[in-house]
């Protein structure tokens, strides 16, 4: 714990109070513009995440992604009408109304004018009391309309921009609604040197914490413990919230791939794995790394541990430009692993997109493209040993071949114990 603590101050002192949050409007603007090109003259209509309050205190509001992906707007509520052929606004951000007596409990909001233009980037805010009206008349002139998803399952409630799409097509006898809830899911799967940087933040940081556990890690520990340095270790480097919830197990536990409960005593001997990801500026890192106990790891704990790393090299060489995920990506780190005879204890995919969520939007069956974010993740699951082992790492597909974003979070043998032994 000493080692920790000492940690903290080093990284206080060297990175001072946390970086505040810098959104460019233009790169969103940017965005939206691709998106209009696409509808070709359709109108379009995206909510925002909504407010989910209840408590007495107020919780942190997360933007729903791909919302957050075309807006760059955090509030409740908000809503989007992009109408590419309009006029004088093509694009019209719509907010809740204000509430004084609210406003004095949890925070003053911005009166519509020039300024919230300016901060949000677009030329025209309105409350959202009238973006049913507005879609009826944009829909009239149009009489052609886009829905951009998401597609939802027979048991689950109609979308709300479906729903008022569908209202609005009511209205205007003639006009067509045509499903293109492909679009947004495959501009996400590219990433831009804005979100690259971003995700490069959050890998950084997150790399911050599990370094931070390797040498915190003891015998007598609660899981939970060790997982509140972690997420301490992120908070003060100014990520605002996790991409997901922080996954550490110790022993037997390992071998639970979601294992969520984090309550068990760490013994004195044994594995713990940790699979976490910081959230920087909404991007989400998610990593794995493996770590003995001791410090040491035991031979059969290394002879499995390096299995799974070979595994995950060879499937890392993989993530290039026109590979398949499954065939490719997926299929090597599983022959490595059938081959050694552990084919039947690695039992989930070798990857999933990263982006604003952890498991990000885009479509599997399409071949790898430059900017595509991936995870390389085999892992084996021994229940009749305690043992699971998972790797976990971040790769950026290039033109020139796989970038491992995650390449300086200690990964192998040697690397793990020396940065446990210091």
């Amino acid at each position: 714990m000493k080692k920790f603590i000492l940690f903290l101050v080093l990284s206080l002192s060297l990175n001072g109070i946390a970086e505040a949050a810098s959104v460019d409007p233009e790169v969103f603007k940017a965005r939206r513009q691709a998106l209009m090109e696409k509808l070709d003259g359709r109108v379009a209509v995206l909510y925002g995440a909504p407010h989910r309050g209840g408590g007495v205190v107020e919780e942190l509001f997360i933007q729903e992604s791909s919302f957050y992906y075309l807006t760059g707007v955090s509030e409740p509520g908000a809503a989007l009408i992009l109408a590419p052929d309009e006029k004088q606004y093509k694009e019209i951000l719509y907010l809740q109304p204000r509430d004084p007596d609210v406003e004095n409990w949890n925070g003053r909001r911005e009166g519509l004018g020039y300024a919230l233009e300016e901060k949000t980037g677009f030329p025209e805010v309105r409350r959202i009391g009238r973006l049913g009206s507005d879609l009826t008349r944009v829909m009239q002139r149009t009489r052609k309309a886009a829905f951009l998803g998401p597609i939802v399952s027979a048991t689950s409630d109609r979308p709300p921009a479906l729903v008022l799409l569908q209202d609005g097509q009511s209205r205007v006898p003639g006009s067509s609604l045509e499903n293109m809830a492909d679009l947004i899911p495959e501009m996400r799967r590219v990433k831009d040197a804005y979100e690259i940087e971003r995700i490069q933040k959050a890998v950084d940081i997150t790399g911050k914490g599990l370094v931070a556990a390797m040498q915190s890690v003891r015998p007598g520990l609660q899981e939970f413990q060790l997982q509140s340095i972690v997420d301490h270790t992120y908070e003060m480097e100014g990520a605002q919230f996790l991409g997901f919830s922080t996954i550490l197990a110790w022993g037997p536990n390992s071998t639970v791939l979601h294992y969520t409960k984090n309550d068990q005593t760490i013994q004195d001997s044994g594995l713990v794995l940790i699979d976490t990801g910081a959230a920087w500026e909404h991007y989400s890192a998610d990593v794995t790394r493996t770590m003995p106990v001791t410090g040491k790891f035991s031979d059969r704990e290394k002879e499995l541990y390096e299995l799974v790393l070979r595994a995950s090299n060879a499937a890392i060489k993989k993530v290039r430009v026109g590979a398949d995920n499954h065939n490719d990506v997926h299929m090597t780190a599983k022959t490595i692993l059938d081959e050694a005879g552990y084919g039947e204890y690695f039992i989930h995919g070798t990857g999933h997109f990263l982006g604003l969520d952890v498991h990000d939007a885009g479509n599997y069956e399409l071949p790898l493209k430059a900017g595509v974010v991936v995870t390389v993740e085999p892992g084996i699951y021994i229940p009749e040993e305690g043992i699971g082992i998972r790797i976990e790492d971040v790769v950026l597909v290039t033109k020139d071949g796989p970038v491992v974003l995650s390449r300086h979070i200690p990964r192998t043998v040697e690397e793990i114990e020396a940065v446990m032994a210091k």
